[in-house]
């Protein structure tokens, strides 16, 4: 399970709105400060994610959530969303190249007119899939709502 630590921003009755930080690989790599890439992502500020995440438990804004995701589950959703539009691309390339001038569209624009919109195509149903998952398998999980830090935690000693 990958596990991330979000900030909830705002509380409705079974909803909290959640915001998390977008992390680039370059602020754990120990090479950050001799490398361009890393003296380039300090440059940009960082972003963040807001998600809205049903919750039943009792919830305030400022404390900090878990959220996470199953592995297999990114690792699908990473593939929906990047693979499948590649392949479309590159087969709908390759068939237009063969069969647009057979059919009369002999230049090369209808290859690219076609492949682009083959392409979007692709990504509009990878969407519509995303969002008709009937077990939200591809949305982060809430795992615990963790105290807040000004929040003291007792401990009982058995």
């Amino acid at each position: 399970m990958i596990e991330e630590i979000g900030v909830i921003t705002a509380v409705d009755k079974d909803h909290i709105w959640v915001e998390t930080q977008i992390k680039t690989t370059c602020g754990s790599c120990q090479a950050q400060e001799n490398c361009g890439t890393g003296m380039v992502a300090k440059a940009f500020a960082p972003k963040k994610e807001k998600l809205i995440l049903r919750c039943k438990q009792a919830a305030r804004v400022g404390q900090r959530v878990k959220l996470g995701i199953q592995e297999e589950h990114l690792i699908s959703a990473s593939a929906l969303m990047y693979v499948l539009p590649l392949i479309t691309l590159v087969i709908v390339s390759l068939f237009s190249q063969y069969a647009l001038p057979k059919a009369g569209l002999d230049h090369e624009l209808w290859v690219v007119v076609f492949a682009f919109l083959a392409t979007y195509f692709s990504f509009l149903w990878v969407k519509k899939k995303a969002e008709k998952d009937p077990d939200s398998r591809f949305q982060p999980k809430l795992l615990a709502i963790l105290p807040a830090e000004d929040e003291i935690i007792t401990i009982k000693q058995a």
